[in-house]
Formats: structure tokens, sequence, C-alpha cells
């Protein structure tokens, strides 16, 4: 049992840093001893301190409740896949390894253990080996989801992957059962995913961001999920379904929802928010959403105005404007810029205006010459591959099918039946734009902090990038809408598992990419060696490169490099 334990912050003579640690007093006769049960992290600021401090106590409040003496999976007797009844068992004792003769020893098979080192020590940190009930079935979804970060396959390939790759025996149908109960309970995971997150900030998080992107099917068969709609990846030809994802400003996860595939985006916030509203305090989060959500609706819905929903608290947003979609009169005053005032903005100068809209909201319009430039680079592409397009179109058939394309269609006019023009007015009205960008929000917050809250939507964006490449959420290759809702969860929890992991090496100072730690991690491994005479089995583990080592001592995990007997025939 653990007695005594606490945060200490130590400090550094001459020097910034502070290092966080949880240690642990102990009673030794008439004298108390501490000794440090996990460094933390360095911090180099005061804003580092306090992250650093909020995770100690996460961390520290969890090795009470339940100290782990042992890694959760793959224990190194487990690692070898063995097959007692076609060997003989050998009488000879197993020879320790200092007296181990190398041509006595074959390699059996070869086993990643970095992948369960990491995520498997912070799968069970985080909670989620309590999502089903019985243990048996945790230990598959354990195993499918460090899969799944692992190397990305579908159900089948992954059965076989941690057979060749981890040493692990899973049948596929008992994949299969797990995911039945998983989808049973997929509200539990969602539930313990955004517990994860929120008691990293004491359940108090001042910003989320919203974005909505499509999962497609290698199907053309529809039914009340799958359904043709407009597809993000240009997969307009088969079935598909809308995910729906909240982050926090770090990109840890809050919670995921799945639509149908042909919902409109802007049906899917105020359906998310109308859910999360009975899972978690989110009247004090501003919600931070792309312009493909600004509808009256949704708008009306934050404030808490609309019919359905008043007397509801109103909620703080930060929503991208369509400025050229305005009311004529509004869009002339941003074209004019009244009261435009120059502001120093993410490295360069800009002028930032304030325009006054019904209902007390607030548009931020902001100019910026460097945006400004790239519209005009983008235009001008745009207007060469058009002029070439025009110049080889026949017929009223080839132009009909050419300005079909938005693109074009934007600067381009019909003479007559059969000709197409470019619109000189059009490219001329277009220009008036360029290098311009708006926001729409009820906060009172100053104008600078919300656009820069509004530019770091790339967070939620690099979340989408993780999900369908890194994890290859899609395509989705079941059909049962309980299969593919225990697909996405099982994505879900894998995510979780980047984002918190990368968030903990960040605060390291030690920045790294999803695909560099993975790779790093895979490349830790170990190779079970078999005597041929005695049968004993013997641990070989491979070197880890700088990289490795920085990953292992962010979770303050340690890996023997000590060859050990770990198994016999007998």
């Amino acid at each position: 049992m653990i007695a005594g334990m606490f945060v200490r912050t130590k400090t550094t003579p001459n020097s910034p840093r502070r290092s966080v640690q949880i240690c642990e007093s102990q009673r030794v006769g008439d004298k108390v001893k501490q000794t440090i049960v996990r460094h933390i992290g360095i911090a180099m600021d005061d804003n580092e301190l306090a992250a650093l401090l909020d995770l100690a106590e996460v961390i520290r409040i969890k090795l009470e409740a339940e100290r782990r003496a042992t890694l959760p999976l793959f224990a190194p007797e487990d690692l070898a896949v063995k097959d007692r009844s076609t060997r003989r068992a050998s009488k000879k004792a197993a020879l320790p390894v200092e007296a181990m003769r190398l041509s006595n020893l074959e390699e059996e098979t070869r086993v990643v253990e970095g992948i369960q080192d990491i995520f498997g020590a912070l799968y069970q940190e985080l909670g989620f080996d309590k999502i089903l009930p019985q243990k048996s079935q945790n230990h598959v979804l354990l195993s499918t989801v460090l899969a799944r970060v692992a190397d990305p396959q579908s159900k089948h390939r992954t059965a076989a992957l941690l057979e060749e790759d981890f040493g692990i025996r899973i049948p596929l149908d008992r994949i299969y059962r797990m995911m039945d109960t998983l989808y049973a309970r997929h509200e539990t995971v969602q539930n313990t995913v955004r517990q994860a997150t929120l008691q990293l900030f004491k359940e108090k998080i001042d910003v989320v961001f919203f974005d909505v992107t499509t999962l497609y099917f290698e199907s053309v068969e529809a039914d009340q999920l799958r359904e043709f709609g407009y597809s993000k990846d240009q997969k307009y030809h088969v079935t598909q379904v809308v995910l729906a994802l909240a982050t926090t400003a770090q990109g840890l996860p809050i919670g995921y929802k799945l639509f149908s595939g042909d919902t409109a985006e802007t049906k899917t916030l105020m359906a998310c928010v109308d859910d999360w509203r009975t899972r978690f305090e989110i009247e004090k989060v501003v919600f931070v959403a792309d312009r493909g959500m600004m509808s009256e609706a949704n708008l009306s819905g934050l404030e808490g105005t609309q019919a359905d929903r008043q007397n509801l608290p109103a909620i703080e947003y930060v929503v991208g404007a369509s400025l050229r979609k305005q009311k004529k009169a509004l869009k002339e005053q941003i074209l004019n810029a009244k009261g435009a005032r120059l502001a120093a903005f993410e490295g360069e100068c800009a002028w930032v205006s304030e325009l006054s809209m019904p209902g007390n909201r607030r548009l931020i319009v902001t100019y910026s010459a460097k945006r400004a430039a790239k519209d005009r680079k983008d235009r001008e592409k745009l207007i060469d591959k058009l002029t070439q397009k025009l110049g080889k179109a026949k017929g009223k058939a080839s132009l009909k099918k050419l300005v079909s394309n938005k693109g074009y269609l934007k600067f381009t006019r019909c003479e007559g039946n059969v000709s197409a023009v470019i619109n000189e007015k059009k490219i001329e009205a277009d220009a008036q734009w360029d290098g311009m960008a708006g926001i729409i929000t009820n906060s009172d917050k100053p104008a600078l902090e919300l656009l820069a809250r509004y530019r770091q939507l790339w967070i939620i964006e690099a979340a989408f990038r993780v999900n369908k490449h890194d994890l290859k959420m899609r395509p989705i290759c079941h059909w049962k809408p309980e299969r593919i809702e225990a697909h996405v969860a099982i994505c879900f929890l894998a995510y979780a598992l980047l984002a918190h992991a990368r968030y903990r090496i960040g605060l390291q100072q030690e920045s790294m990419s999803v695909e560099v730690m993975r790779n790093e991690l895979l490349r830790v491994q170990a190779s079970i060696l078999r005597d041929k005479t005695t049968g004993a089995r013997y641990r070989l583990p491979s070197t880890m490169t700088q990289a490795a080592i920085r990953i292992y001592r962010a979770f303050d995990l340690k890996r023997s490099l000590t060859p050990t007997l770990i198994a016999t025939d007998t």
C-alpha cells in the first residue's frame, strides 16, 4: 500500500528549470524516508509548471487507487507462441543466461514490446481497462486497440497481426463478440475518454473545437446509417457516415457522435451540444467551429434564443463567417473597413475591424497581406486552367460540363447556347475580398484573443488526419450499425491513447508526431530464443534509439536490456 504520496516541485539553482515529481513518504523505524515514485517532467515557465502539476495530481490519484506491479499485457512468459502437444518435454534443467551457449539457441519469434510498454501502461492509467464488464473481453479490447495503434488493419488482419508481432493468439470471432459488447457500452467509452481528458484540467475546459468529417464504405448499399451524401473524401459513388468530433485546445478528445451519411454539417452541432449538455458542464466553454456550422439555427441554439431552447443558458461561440454571403449593406461596411485598426497578429501586421450584428453578435474581420497574395495566386492559377479548358471545349454539352464546376462557374458567363467566356467583372469583384476573413461571436472577449482561438482550428483538423490516415478509420469494412459504431469506438480509444501520449511527451519539451512516436516504439522489440537442448526460452531485448529512450522517460518507464530466462517446456 502507498502511504504519504505527494507532488513535489524541485528547483535548480541559477536556472528556470523546475522538476515536478511524485514522492512517497515511508516510515522506517523512527525516521521518515522520502523516495521518488515518478518523475513527471521539467517546466521552464509558469504555464508549463501548472500543466505538469495538474498531470502529476492525476497520476498521483491513480497510483494511490491502484498500484500496478507489472504491465497489463503480454507478460514475457506469454510472448512466445507455444505448442506443447508437438514438442517432447525435456527433463534437463534450463541453464542460466550466463552459462548458455549461443550455438544451442535458435530464434523462435520476435515480438514488439514498445507499443505495449507505453500504450499498454497508458491504457490502464486512463481507466480504459474498466470499460467492458469481463476481464477477458477487456483483454481482447486492449489487444485490438494496441494493434490499431501499431498497424491499423481490418479485424481479420488484426487477429493475424497480434499473433505475428505480439505473440498473442485471439480468434477472429472473439474480436467480433467483443465488438458486440462494446457497442452496448459505447457511451461508457465516451464517458471514460472524456473523464480522462477532463481530469487533466480539473474538469475546467475553456474552449472546445468542433468539426465534422465523413467516413466512407466500400459499398453502395444504403441503410439508416450508411447513406450517400456530400463526401469530404470525394467518394460520392459509395455510402458514408458523418462523424462529429470535439477536442480541447491540446487536441485531447472530448467526444464524438455518428450521423447518417446524408446529414448536413449544420445539423450536427446542436445535436452534439444537446447531448453533451447532460454529460458535462459546457455553458462556460467557448465552442469554436468553422464556417460550415454558420447557420441561424445553430447560432440561435447556442445563444438559447431558439424557440425550442429558450431558458437554456447561452454558450459562447466563435464561428467562421462567410463574408460574401452577408447582406449587401453589411458587405459594403466590410469592404470599406470602417473602424479598422492595425494589429500585430500571428507574426504579421494586419488590420482588424469589428461590426455589430443583430442579437448582440459581433462580426470580426481581418485583412492580411500575406493571405491576400495567396488568394490572388490561387485565383490566377484557376483562371489559367480555365482558359486552357475553354480553348479545348467544343459543343454545348462540353461547355455545360465545364461550367458545372463551381470554381470555373465563378469566373465565366455564357454567350448564346454554345460559347462561354471569362467574366472580367466577376474576377474584379472576387479580388475585393482577397486577404479577408471573419468570425461571428457572441463573446465579449478581446477580438485578437478570439481570432487566435479560431486560428487553432487546425488542431481538430489534425485530429481527423490522425484518425483517417494514421489509424485508417476509413474505409469502414463493416455493414451492421452495431459493428460500425464499435469500430469507431475502437478508433476513438486508439486516438485518445495517441493524443494523451503526445500531450505527455510534449510536457517534457519533446514535440513528436504520431508517425515518429509509433515507428520508434515499433522498433523496440525482443527476440525469443529457444534452447534446442532443454527447450528453455530466453528474452533478448533490442537496443533503443535516443528518441525511444525519451518516450520511455516521459512515462517514467525503464526497460531492461539484459537477456533473461522466461520459460521452459517442462
